[in-house]
């Protein structure tokens, strides 16, 4: 006969804080600083839409309806015609995850519950985003009450992001 760990400590049926925490190191594996943002601070991020950011984009001529605020000096002194700078729009990064902690996520394979599996791939996403300067929330589905945490940057929202999934979890 072998033994088997309880199904309160075993790792395939139940999610514990600290494990998911544990997991922050492996969201930073394979990522260079090349790949990550320019400023670590929500609002790094650089979309393709134009818009009022400090990451210029273009320099074109003016037209009927610019805002002068927008006006390249240089451009203007060296040909002498009014040239506009427009810029990339900056959002932050607010991600929101949701776990499904119903019945039906409640059975597995042989490595673990669909639910840990889950939970794991959610907390893994998580410090991928904040390691990046996002913020990150959580929506719980499960058999009880929803549970929801509004999007918060750092390392201190991932603990309270890994806490709630191991709370809602068990």
């Amino acid at each position: 006969m072998t033994a088997t760990a309880a199904p309160e400590t075993n790792p395939a049926f139940h999610l514990s804080g600290e494990a998911l925490m544990g997991l922050r190191h492996l969201a930073r594996r394979g990522v260079t600083p090349a790949t990550r943002t320019l400023a670590g601070l929500p609002g790094g991020i650089v979309t393709k839409r134009r818009g009022r950011g400090s990451e210029p984009d273009d320099v074109r001529l003016w037209s009927e309806g610019d805002d002068r605020r927008h006006i390249d000096r240089n451009a203007t002194a060296r040909t002498g015609i009014l040239h506009v700078r427009t810029h990339h729009d900056e959002r932050d990064r607010a991600v929101v995850l949701l776990a499904d902690f119903r019945p039906s996520m409640l059975f597995g394979t042989r490595r673990a519950l669909r639910s840990v599996a889950a939970a794991e791939a959610l907390a893994l996403l998580g410090w991928r985003v904040v390691g990046d300067g996002g913020r990150v929330g959580l929506v719980v589905a499960g058999a009880d009450e929803p549970t929801a945490l509004r999007p918060a940057g750092g390392e201190r929202a991932m603990t309270a992001v890994t806490g709630a999934l191991a709370s809602a979890h068990a």
